[in-house]
């Protein structure tokens, strides 16, 4: 977000940027509007009101250089978290939110490849492109297609020797935040639904054939407060979940809005609901790992 002084009021503040958002969004597309959460002012507002991001270089964050889709010149970068204590044969992708990978994402790998004992790897799915800024970052999510992000995210488990079914003992889980979120059960849904899926406050999937393709099992965190999604939705995404036969845990906080847990310290101190939805992640993954394999 562009810094904004201290002569300018929230509510002068506000209408500036509600001005720009408007002249952005009238020069889009008209069938990339057809999204309803880009309609959703009150998304603007949730994310503004999150602490600022940090943007880092993606050569100074990312440790991981992965070959891209067979025949193109793409190279996909990444960030790779293992435990300290070795191990981590199971691995999860992470995806990371509509403003690109960030210290944020880096911070969740650790986090998770530590307590849970796995790989992380969370790699860039804009190929090189990172912000601050929301217009651009709604607009990268929007010129981002599934198909592409599906064939990135094939060439990273081809590398990682995790392909669908030559994978041995180990075990796969896609996890995203917002755009990444939905982002992960697209493509578990249409690439590898042999893998566990994790949305947090990601935009659901609501039909039955398309939710039946999973085979493995699915964790929802959401907040009741989220502009983006209706308790109605919610509660279909949930319904339609049982009735394809897709064993999940979805759980919708209250109190919260979307994105409600920015980074590992509210976890680390306990803050409420972003720890009771930490331990659901990890418990719904700890299980899967520790399934028949």
């Amino acid at each position: 977000m562009p810094h904004i002084g201290p002569s300018l009021t929230h509510s002068a503040a506000t209408s500036k940027l509600v001005l720009l958002l408007f002249t952005f969004f009238v020069q889009l597309p008209h069938e990339l509007l057809a999204f309803s959460w880009v309609s959703s002012a009150a998304h603007v507002l949730e994310h503004m009101a999150s602490p600022p991001l940090q943007v880092t270089s993606l050569s100074d964050l990312t440790n991981t250089r992965i070959p891209g889709p067979v025949g193109s010149d793409v190279e996909i970068l990444a960030y790779t978290a293992t435990p300290s204590g070795g191990g981590g044969s199971d691995t999860i992708i992470l995806f990371h939110e509509f403003f690109g990978l960030n210290p944020s994402i880096v911070e969740k790998a650790d986090a998770l490849a530590e307590d849970l004992g796995c790989t992380v790897v969370a790699p860039d799915t804009f190929r090189g492109l990172v912000t601050d800024f929301i217009p651009k970052a709604i607009w990268f999510a929007l010129s981002t297609p599934q198909d592409r992000v599906n064939d990135d995210l094939d060439a990273v488990c081809s590398y990682l020797g995790l392909e669908q079914g030559g994978m041995g003992g180990a075990k796969l889980a896609i996890m995203g935040f917002c755009y990444g979120g939905g982002k992960a059960i697209r493509y578990t849904i249409q690439r590898r639904p042999d893998a566990a899926t994790v949305v947090f406050y990601g935009a659901p999937v609501t039909d039955i054939d398309e939710l039946g393709q999973l085979r493995a099992p699915l964790c929802g965190i959401f907040g009741d407060q989220d502009a983006q999604f209706s308790a109605s939705l919610l509660e279909k995404f949930q319904s339609s979940l049982d009735k394809a036969g897709v064993e999940n845990d979805v759980r919708i906080y209250e109190g919260v809005g979307h994105a409600f847990w920015t980074d590992v310290s509210q976890v680390r101190r306990g803050d409420q609901p972003q720890t009771d939805a930490y331990v659901q992640c990890t418990s719904f993954l700890s299980k899967f790992f520790s399934g028949s394999k």
